[in-house]
Parts: structure tokens; sequence; C-alpha cells
């Protein structure tokens, strides 16, 4: 292995610096310090003293008492200081962002867009207005690849700036619907904000706004961009571009790879690394300079090792363990699903919505569903006889697959053809209102299949959000998929219905399979902690709250969902606290705690909200309700939001349909120390990478909070990267845990079900806590 992170040392020049150090308590009030000294001092706040550096020399107006401080004691200060030093590095480019440090690729050739108007010929003049340009992203960070050696680096993150500068009438001439978009302000000021608000209609050069900041309701269209979004460049240039979007698109994607993949980064992090080291040593105090050094390699040593990569994981497919395979659809075909034995629903009845102009083609989908698809492929043997070899990989059907005893589909039409000028969201909520009420059982699952405009509508038009609402408020979960997917042929057909099946059979309470793993103690649960903000609008500072927890048995079986009471912002963590407390006590019944039994609790949260405690009110929940048992506590930070990336230079890719790809990417189960207690873990692997143009992976972030109990972050590394492989949304692990992952799917569909007229969430807490309704 030859691996690197995406950053270069910072070699300090002494061991010690002065600083000046004032007492402040409140750092609420360093703004207004800030203010007074002006530009002459540097101020950084920590615990309670803020320590300043001068700017300039001699010194005029005066801070603090002196004080000689041991840099390794403050390293977290020098790196705010480094930070501030980079716009005077790069003085030559704008910043769009000063902390993390922030600007964008200034020569003409770097900008993607124009490479693509050369490849293409007969595009639209307007796309010119149109630019997508490298953006790069450098931020001192601390690491220690060895518990007790902690240094400060560099750390290089790349990604794009996506512009558009066509003023928004040019572009409604173009037929685009800006209705919805997002504006920004074209310049700014400082302390102003760069988005505006959003588009509700243009009119004579005014932009109207639905919704803004500071109750702006319109303004002047020679003031603003359309904001530069994925949404934004997708319909513009959907509606200029018309058929020749999907091979602009896939022009796009190759010029980005040129910019993200595995060789194309680390050539940047070497430019970037020549480039900065012409600008040493860095000023970072009177008596201290910082020189840019070698980029970050990890390194085993006989005494400790840095990087790990983590067994292969094993997919279980019965209680004892003894059904195994190293791939989830391979044992699901092979032994049948985990809880083939004790599935309680062995002959579900299965309703299938469909527009009634799709019949035919949802009958042939059903029926390959129910029965299996058969892929024949001509092999000659060695004797030169042709045989017939079966090749696809959904032979044997929902029923045989999954251990089912005459399932049973009942097709259900939605009355389009008759209706097609009503809004589809009606039209599917009152056949579905009439077929349930007729009913006397209701079905055990249901699967609606949308016409793929219908599935692009609005939330509060969409018809699969009502038909959703609906159904999960009659306790049924609902499996929806678009007309264009059922009607693809055997050979990717195939893929699509493993994936369906897994996630239907585990809607309907059921387990496809679990991991490996030894139990030694009482009882683990790994519980995740998440939270949805209900309004979804971007202009709402406090919004309502609700709290999301899933909890799993340490080998990932599921075991409930809990959504607690809708809150305000202050109210939330008074909320968690009773939510945590309440789920704590269901489980310690229900797994029977006994008095000195020793349990492990491992929680999962993505991010907290500011100003929040969550571990810590965690910890007081954990500690009031196991006061008779020896807790085992530990508490994670899991994210993808940080600065870091591993190259692994030894790694050459694999090459499939004559293309390579995954070159530098790590190996999935790559555990790399960051800190005492933080962990990088890579996820991703040059296999499971979709094609050559997909950007160099970034890992998981792994931080262990300090009060927690049980501190092995080997052992709970490896157990965040089980709990990837455990989603049953697809065959394929996830890029998250599933305590993240299922967290932030329920998050995403709870945002969208608030925007239904009707919609209540109590069914999810009572009949479908057990089900994995949100896959």
């Amino acid at each position: 292995m030859s691996i690197f992170l995406n950053g270069f040392k910072i070699e300090l020049s002494a061991q010690t610096f002065k600083a000046y150090v004032q007492e402040l308590p409140n750092n609420q009030e360093l703004k207004s310090l800030r203010e007074a000294l002006g530009d002459e001092w540097f101020l950084h706040w920590q615990k309670g003293n803020v320590y300043g550096i001068p700017n300039v020399t001699p010194i005029k107006t005066p801070f603090g008492q002196p004080e000689d401080l041991v840099c390794n004691n403050y390293l977290q200060l020098l790196a705010s200081r480094i930070s501030n030093l980079l716009p005077i590095v790069f003085q030559r480019y704008e910043p769009l962002k000063r902390k993390p440090f922030i600007f964008l690729a200034q020569k003409k050739e770097k900008e993607l867009i124009s490479g693509i108007t050369h490849k293409i010929k007969g595009l639209p003049e307007i796309i010119s207005s149109f630019t997508v340009f490298p953006k790069y992203i450098l931020e001192p960070k601390i690491f220690a690849l060895h518990n007790d050696e902690a240094a400060l680096g560099l750390f290089l993150r790349l990604k794009t700036s996506w512009q558009i500068q066509a003023s928004l009438s040019t572009l409604q001439r173009e037929g685009v619907d800006l209705q919805d978009l997002y504006v920004v302000r074209r310049h700014r000021i400082p302390g102003q904000r760069r988005l505006v608000g959003r588009i509700e209609r243009l009119v004579k050069d005014v932009v109207h706004l639905s919704e803004s900041f500071d109750q702006v309701h319109s303004i002047n269209e020679e003031e603003v961009w359309l904001e530069g979004s994925k949404v934004s460049f997708s319909r513009c240039l959907k509606t200029i571009l018309g058929e020749q979007y999907e091979d602009f698109e896939s022009a796009r994607t190759e010029q980005e790879s040129q910019l993200l993949v595995g060789p194309a980064v680390d050539t940047t992090l070497n430019e970037m690394q020549a480039f900065l080291v012409s600008k040493s040593p860095l000023h970072i105090a009177p008596d201290l300079e910082g020189m840019i050094g070698s980029r970050i390699e990890v390194i085993n040593t006989q005494e400790h090792q840095s990087v790990i990569t983590a067994s292969s994981i094993e997919y279980c497919f019965d209680a004892a363990r003894t059904k195994r395979s190293p791939y989830p659809w391979v044992g699901i075909d092979k032994y049948g699903p985990f809880s083939r034995e004790i599935f309680s629903k062995k002959t579900p009845e299965i309703i299938v919505f469909f527009p009634d102009t799709t019949q035919g083609t949802v009958e042939k989908f059903i029926w390959a569903l129910h029965h299996g698809i058969s892929i024949k492929k001509k092999e000659t043997d060695e004797y030169g006889n042709v045989e017939l070899q079966e090749t696809s990989r959904y032979t044997g059907g929902f029923a045989k697959i999954f251990g089912l005893v005459n399932p049973k589909f009942t097709l259900q039409p939605i009355p389009w053809f008759h209706n097609t000028d009503k809004p589809p969201a009606i039209v599917y909520k009152d056949a579905i209102e009439q077929v349930l009420a007729d009913r006397e059982r209701m079905p055990d699952a249901a699967i609606i299949v949308l016409l793929d405009t219908q599935a692009r509508l609005p939330d509060a038009e969409n018809p699969y959000l009502s038909s959703k609402a609906l159904l999960l408020m009659a306790g049924v979960p609902v499996q929806h998929i678009r007309l264009s997917k059922i009607s693809q042929p055997p050979k990717d057909l195939q893929y699509i219905l493993q994936n369906l099946t897994v996630a239907l059979y585990a809607k309907m309470n059921g387990t496809p399979w679990t991991v490996d793993h030894d139990q030694t103690i009482s009882d683990e649960l790994v519980i995740g902690v998440g939270t949805c903000e209900l309004s979804g609008s971007r202009f709402i500072e406090r919004q309502r709250f609700v709290g999301i927890t899933t909890v799993f048995r340490a080998d990932g079986n599921y075991l409930l969902g809990n959504l607690s009471k809708e809150c305000t912002y202050d109210e939330y963590p008074e909320v968690l606290r009773n939510s945590t407390l309440s789920i704590l006590r269901e489980i310690k019944t229900q797994n029977n705690w006994q008095p000195n039994d020793t349990i492990r609790l491992v929680f999962h949260a993505a991010r907290s909200l500011k100003n929040v405690d969550i571990a810590d009110i965690i910890a007081q929940c954990v500690a009031q309700v196991g006061d008779q048992q020896n807790i085992e506590f530990a508490f994670l930070t899991i994210s993808h939001d940080h600065p870091f990336t591993v190259l692994d230079k030894s790694q050459r890719g694999i090459v499939k349909h004559s293309v390579r790809k995954g070159i530098y990417a790590p190996e999935r189960g790559m555990i790399v120390q960051l800190g005492r207690y933080t962990r990088l873990l890579c996820t991703n692997s040059p296999r499971l990478m979709k094609r050559s143009t997909t950007p160099l992976p970034a890992p998981l972030l792994i931080h262990l909070h300090p009060q927690s109990t049980y501190y092995d972050l080997t052992y709970l590394s490896e157990q965040v990267l089980k709990f990837t492989s455990l989603s049953w949304k697809s065959i394929f692990p996830a890029s998250d845990p599933v305590t993240i992952y299922y967290s932030e799917l329920i998050a995403g569909l709870l945002a969208r079900l608030n925007n239904v007229r009707g919609w209540s969430p109590q069914m999810l807490n009572i009949k479908l806590r057990a089900s994995k309704w949100f896959l």
C-alpha cells in the first residue's frame, strides 16, 4: 500500500511562540473586540481566553498580556492563524469564502463547459452563459497518525462551481420555467447574504419572490442571477438543448472526471504543493514561521499501525449463522432470507396500483416479479456441442426466492385514460381511497406504478406522495416504480427486480440478511439518532423538528424506528431526552436486561443541531436507564462532511468493458487513523464504482465523543463498515451505515410528505414501527 492524505505537512520553525492573552468568558463579545482593534491584530477565542497575534510591527494598539506558548499545546490557535493568512498567500484570487478558504480557478482553459462547446457542434450561443469552474477548498487541520504525535496539515479539496450568467428574461424567452428556482445577488456588500429568494414569477424586469430573506418581496432582474445549482442547470439545459441534452450531459460528466478522478486529484495536489512551497514560509507570528512540507503519507511502523484493512464482510441467512455468503443476492438465492422460518406473512397480498393506460406492461412486469425471468445464452462445450445455459440473476420468482406460499398480487387500475385533464395526485388519491374503503382487510403492501412525467411533479401535486401518504396512514407500506423501469428488457429488469423484492420484503417486516457478529456480552444495540426539519424552507431559521431514532441489534437486525413529537428548535433538547428515555426503557424491558448484565450501547449521529449537545443528552439518558447494568457506552459522529480524502497510489484500478476505473481509490474497509478519537473509513472500492468517470470517493469521518465509556475505535469502525452492508434498499452496500442512511431516508420522506394535504405521521409509530416503510 502507498497511502496518502489530501494534504501537506506544515513544519514549524520553533517549539514556542509569543502571543498576547486576555480573559474573555463570553465569545459573543469577540466581534466587537475585533472591530475595535481593526486589522492590527489577529484574534482567536479558546476556552474563555482571547489570544492575539500582531499583524503589524511595531504594535500601535496594545492588547492583552504577552505569554510564551508551546506550539503543540495550541495547534488549534495556529490552524486558525494559518487560515487567516491564506487570503494573503492567494491574493490574486477573489475568495468565495474565507474559512475554509475557497477560491475558483482563473484560467479560462480550466472552465469545463467551453471544452464541451468545441466537441459538440451546433450548440446555442446561450450555452456560453453556463460555466463550471474548478473550486479549491483549503483548510488547515490538526492530525495525528500516531496517538501522541499531533501535527498541522493544510488539506485541499476539489469541487466544482456552477454559474448561470444569462439574464432571467433571456432564459424565460428560451422557454425555461423559472418558477420555484432560486436567485442570488450578482454583487453583494460585506455582511449581505448571497441567496435572495425563490422565484414566483418574472414580470417586466422585476422578479417577484414567493420566499426570501429579510422580507424582500421583489427585486430588479439586473441585481440577480439564477442560482447555479444542479437543479437550475438541469431545468434550463433540458429546455434549451432538447434532444441534445443527453449528449451534453455525458460530455460534461467526462470533462468533470478529468478534474475529480484519482490521478487528476493527485496531479492537482502536486501542483498546489509546488505553489505553496514557492510562497513559503508563512509568517504565523513575529517569532514563528511555517514551511509547507511534503504530502502527508500514512505509514505503518513496528510500534504502531496507522492504517489497517477490516476483514471482509459475510452476510448471514439464518439465526445460527451457518448459512453465509460474501454476496447478499447469492445468499438469498441459495438459502432464502434470514427471517424465512419466522416470517409471519407467508401468503402476503400485494396490491398494485397503476394507470389503466399501462395495463399490458404492468401485467408482464408482475408476472416476471412473481415467477422469475429466464435468460438463455448459447454455450459450446469441449466437444463442440451447443447448449442453452441459464444466465438470469432472477430465476425463481418472488415466492420461491423469499420462501413465500402463494403470494397474491391484486391489480388495481387507476382510471387515467378518461381523466388526463385532472391533476394526477387527485386521480390516484380518489381511486385508492375508494379501493381501501371497499376492503375489509388491508393488503400487506402496495406497489404504485407511475408515469415518468408524474414522478417529477412538485410534492404537493405528486401522485406518488399523495398515494404514499394515504396508504401509510392506513398502515400499508408502499413501493413505487416508474413505467420506464418496468419496461426494461430482461437483461436489465433482472437487476431491478433484485433491488425491488429485497425492499418489498423488508417493508413487510422481513429481514433479508444480517451480518456476522460474535455476541460476547449480554446485549449490544446500535442506535441511530437523526433529525428532520419539517418545513424544508431555506429561509426559515427556526423551523419545526422531529427526532428520528432507529434501533438495531449488533448483527443488523432492525428492531424499531421511532419519531418524536413535532417540536420547535428550543423544545428539541427536552423532546430528544424524553424520546430517548422512552426507547431505552422499552428496549430494556423487551430484551430483559438483568441487574449486573453487561450492555453495550453504540449511538451513531450524522450531525448535531447548532448549540445542542446530543451526546451529552444521550449519555444522561443511558446512565438513568442503565443504572442497574454495566453499560458500555459509545457515541460516534459519522459524516461525509469533512476536508479529508484518502489516495492509495498503489491501486491501479480494475478494467471493465476495456476501461480502467477506480485508480488510486482505496479498497473498501480501509481504516486510517486521523487522531486518537478519529478515524477515516473507506466504504467504496474500485469494484463498486460504477464508471471510469466516477470521482475519487470520500471516506467517512468517524469521531468518538469524549463522554464515551467504550473506546475501541477499531471495533467501532469495523462495526460502522458492517452497517453500510445492511441497507435493504439495494443489494449493494450504502456509502453510510444504515443508522445514518435510514434516518436520512426517513427525514427526506417526512419533509416531502409534510407538503401533502391531510398527512399525519401517527401510524408510523404504531402499525409501521417495525416496517422499513422508507426504503
